[in-house]
C-alpha cells in the first residue's frame, strides 16, 4: 500500500492501491475460508522514504502501519494480539536496491553513500547536495515507492496422506501440498504413464529450486522420451 508524500491515511485511488487493498482482502479471504487452511498470524511493517527529517519519517511509518493495521481489523475484527506491527522510518534498503539495478551517472557513487555510516538525515543531505540531478530523479520515480506498508500472512496446511486425494490437488490446487506429498500421489502409478509425469512436473513447477524435484522431474520426462 503506497502513501503520499507527509500523509498516513490509506487513499484507496494512489497509486495502485485500491487492486492492493483486493489482494490483501483476497488473500485473508482464501485461506480465512479454507477448511485446509488455519491462519495463525498476521505481519504489518510500515515504510517511509528518506527526504524528510529522521524523526518526522519514524512518525509517518508508525502511522502508515497503524493505518493497515486498523483497515485491516475493521475488515476482519481478528483477535487481540494477532496482528504483529513494526515499522522502518527510512526505507535505504528499498533505494539501494533500485539504485543499484538503475543507470543513474554516479551510480556507484550514490550506492557508496547509500551504504556509509553517515547519520540518517547526513546521508540523505549528502544525496541532494551532491547529486542533484540524480536525486531529483530519484525523488519523482522511486522514492513514492519506499512510502508504504507491507503485510505477511502466516498460515498452516494441513498435512495430506490419502494419495488418491493428493493426485485431485496435484490437478486443482498444488499449492497446499509439501514436496514429500507429491511423491506419495506418485506412489502405486505406473513410471511410464502420463500421470506419474505430471506429477513430478507440477512438483518442479511448484519447487523450483529443489534439487530432487528437478532430478525426478528430469528422470521422468526422458522416461517419456521428452
Amino acid at each position: 500500500i503506497d502513501f503520499p508524500v507527509s500523509r498516513t491515511e490509506i487513499y484507496p485511488d494512489y497509486h495502485d492501491n485500491r487492486n492492493e487493498l483486493r489482494k490483501i482482502t483476497g488473500t485473508i479471504d482464501s485461506v480465512k475460508n479454507d477448511s485446509d487452511i488455519t491462519i495463525r498470524h498476521l505481519s504489518i511493517k510500515g515504510f517511509a522514504s528518506p527526504e524528510s527529517p529522521y524523526k518526522n519519517n519514524t512518525r509517518l511509518a508508525k502511522g502508515r502501519t497503524a493505518s493497515l493495521k486498523a483497515y485491516v481489523e475493521d475488515m476482519y475484527h481478528f483477535g487481540e494480539g494477532f496482528i504483529d506491527t513494526s515499522f522502518e522510518p527510512e526505507n535505504w534498503e528499498g533505494l539501494e536496491a533500485y539504485v543499484e539495478n538503475s543507470n543513474l551517472k554516479h551510480r556507484d557513487e550514490i550506492l557508496a553513500a547509500i551504504r556509509s555510516d553517515r547519520e540518517p538525515d547526513n546521508k540523505e543531505w549528502k544525496l541532494k547536495s551532491t547529486y542533484p540531478e540524480e536525486y531529483r530523479y530519484l525523488l519523482a520515480t522511486c522514492y513514492p515507492a519506499l512510502r508504504r506498508s507491507d503485510y505477511r500472512i502466516e498460515y498452516v496446511v494441513r498435512s495430506f496422506s490419502d494419495p488418491i486425494e493428493i493426485r485431485r490437488l496435484v490437478k486443482e490446487r498444488p499449492q497446499k501440498l509439501s514436496l514429500e506429498e507429491f511423491y506419495v500421489a506418485a506412489q502405486g502409478l505406473d513410471t511410464d504413464s502420463e500421470e506419474f509425469a505430471e506429477i513430478f512436473d507440477v512438483a518442479v513447477r511448484m519447487y523450483p529450486e529443489d534439487e530432487t524435484a528437478n532430478l525426478n522431474a528430469a528422470n521422468s520426462a526422458m522416461a517419456q522420451g521428452n
